[in-house]
């Protein structure tokens, strides 16, 4: 997964949390970081969004990056400004849940939510010509020794990560909506 990709991932998955516990956000008067439905999505975003971020920054930095930049010369550098970056997203879109929740705003919290997800999945097809291949930022620059996506790790470890994050923020949405129904 790109991180431009996993940035709007972000951003959705946070809105969408903070939708989801609207009841017990609209209520409460204790600090956003002090609340269940915040720390649920931060732990959600520390267990499952970040490690993605970090393994495919890891194993394929180059390709994570869309080739923009050479990992190579500065490795810490780029990861520490990709975790950081997929932090911020996270935040934005709990910030932009919160603040459309607490207003009654149901309708343009999904809105957003649909909609960062679907320009998400644009970046795919958008952004096809530096995703389609794996490899090093050199041999992408110097065309030699790219492996097509469909037959790279990145694909298969892609999709079992897909699979994990729709299930754990599918259970997240789900066990943060009853809870904040049930204590409210």
């Amino acid at each position: 997964m790109p991180l431009l990709f996993l940035l709007l991932i972000a951003i959705a998955t946070g809105a969408l949390s903070a939708h989801a516990g609207r009841d017990e956000l609209r209520q409460s008067s204790d600090p956003v970081w002090r609340m269940e439905t915040f720390l649920a999505y931060a732990l959600f975003v520390a267990f499952v969004l970040l490690p993605t971020a970090i393994y495919f920054y890891v194993f394929h930095g180059d390709w994570f990056l869309f080739y923009w930049v050479d990992t190579a010369r500065a490795p810490w550098f780029w990861g520490l400004l990709g975790g950081l970056l997929l932090l911020g997203a996270a935040s934005l879109g709990f910030r932009l849940g919160l603040a459309l929740s607490r207003a009654s705003r149901d309708l343009a919290a999904r809105r957003i939510t649909v909609g960062t997800i679907f320009i998400a999945l644009a970046v795919w097809p958008l952004a096809w010509s530096r995703l389609s291949v794996v490899g090093s930022y050199r041999q992408f620059t110097r065309d030699y020794g790219l492996i097509a996506f469909f037959a790279s790790p990145a694909f298969y470890s892609g999709l079992a990560m897909v699979l994990v994050i729709v299930l754990a923020f599918g259970w997240l949405v789900y066990r943060v909506d009853q809870h904040t129904r049930d204590s409210v």
